[in-house]
């Protein structure tokens, strides 16, 4: 019978290390070609939410899907959002409402065995999603980053920041000192405090976004931004730029930087609805998840599973900058991650149990 697992009993399952083992292993077979997954696909269509004067916004359908043959398993990630796109510190950002009932948010991903076609299970996203980002930026930084980094910063104090830093610490355990920034007052004071207990080692908060970089073997942005701000004489030699998304750093980045790896070259396919004609208008963007385009080859960089399987080097010697691009997520890392929560709360006697009668049909479609 399929089981119904929520965020909390994720977050009793779930940990970095198994997260990083699990997608370095699923990166190996989409190397290969054996995992397989699609573009993501986004729908914005309008919203009655209100959102504040002057402020756009929209609904946001968005689904991926993946398998992974190596574990017989295939999966969909579901999210339903209502997005407003406000203006903070000259930067346009996409922030998620929590509109659903409850002040809440609304993600799934169903689990699937490749074996007979069931469903194995259905979970909340929220917490695999963390997990997998933090792991994705992680990997990159663990076959791109110097093996003596010791300085790191991060930008942004998010719901997303902390796995940046826990993976970042895994995969590079000399890291000895982190600085923080965040635009948003107090909350980088918060952040450090509390990722200083996670990590079991200093993190300060910085008064701003150039004395969070200055000097670091390893900078990572962690931000909603969908302007790119990063610009390229913070980019120096022998640095690891790990962006979480794509418009963070600027082009110039991409160009100057020795070693670019891109997490996919895939890219979402946006269907935007005529009806949010006036307001993309009246604001002067399209909305679409990133409104800006960035002049950029997406074809002309490898990808993390090339340099997992070692197709292309990943860096060469310890004055080269290296830049890792999380360009866009894949719904093969919810069948991997997700086969993983599965597994273990199974074992451990978690989740609720489905009718299987819920789901299967007597007729063939």
């Amino acid at each position: 019978m399929p089981l119904l697992i929520n965020n909390d009993e994720v977050e009793q399952i779930l940990t970095m290390a198994d997260t990083l083992a699990v997608l370095e292993e699923l990166y190996r077979d989409i190397g290969s070609g054996s995992a397989v997954y699609r573009p993501r696909t986004d729908l914005h269509t309008p919203t009655t939410t209100g959102l504040g004067p002057d402020i756009p916004g929209a609904h946001y359908l968005k689904s991926m899907d993946g398998a992974w043959p190596r574990r017989q398993v295939a999966s969909i990630r579901l999210t339903s959002d209502v997005l407003a796109y406000p203006i903070q510190n000259g930067l346009r950002r996409r922030v998620k409402i929590p509109a659903a009932p409850g002040n809440r948010w609304l993600g799934l991903v169903l689990l699937f065995s490749t074996a007979n076609g069931e469903l194995l299970a259905i979970m909340n996203d929220g917490v695999l999603q963390r997990f997998r980002v933090g792991a994705t930026n992680g990997i990159g930084a663990k076959y791109l980053a110097r093996k003596d980094a010791r300085t790191a910063c991060i930008l942004g104090s998010g719901w997303q920041a902390g796995t940046q830093l826990m993976a970042l610490c895994a995969v590079r355990p000399l890291i000895e000192d982190i600085k923080v920034y965040s635009p948003t007052p107090g909350h980088a004071e918060e952040f450090a405090q509390e990722m200083a207990a996670t990590l079991d080692r200093p993190v300060r908060a910085v008064p701003s976004a150039e004395e969070a970089v200055e000097g670091v073997d390893i900078a990572v942005t962690a931000t909603n931004s969908r302007q790119p701000f990063f610009p390229a004489d913070w980019f120096k030699p022998g640095m690891h730029l790990s962006s979480m998304q794509r418009d963070e750093a600027t082009d110039e980045c991409f160009r100057i930087a020795d070693v670019v790896v891109f997490h996919t070259r895939a890219k979402e396919q946006n269907y935007t609805s005529t009806d949010l004609a006036d307001v993309e208008r009246r604001h002067g963007f399209e909305i679409r998840d990133h409104q800006y385009p960035r002049d950029l080859d997406w074809n002309a960089y490898p990808d993390l599973g090339e340099l997992v399987t070692g197709k292309i080097p990943g860096r060469t010697s310890d004055s080269q900058r290296t830049l890792f691009l999380n360009s866009i997520g894949v719904g093969a890392q919810f069948a991997a991650v997700g086969h993983h929560i599965y597994t273990l709360a199974r074992e451990r006697g978690l989740g609720r149990e489905l009718p299987i009668d819920w789901f299967v049909e007597s007729v063939h479609p």
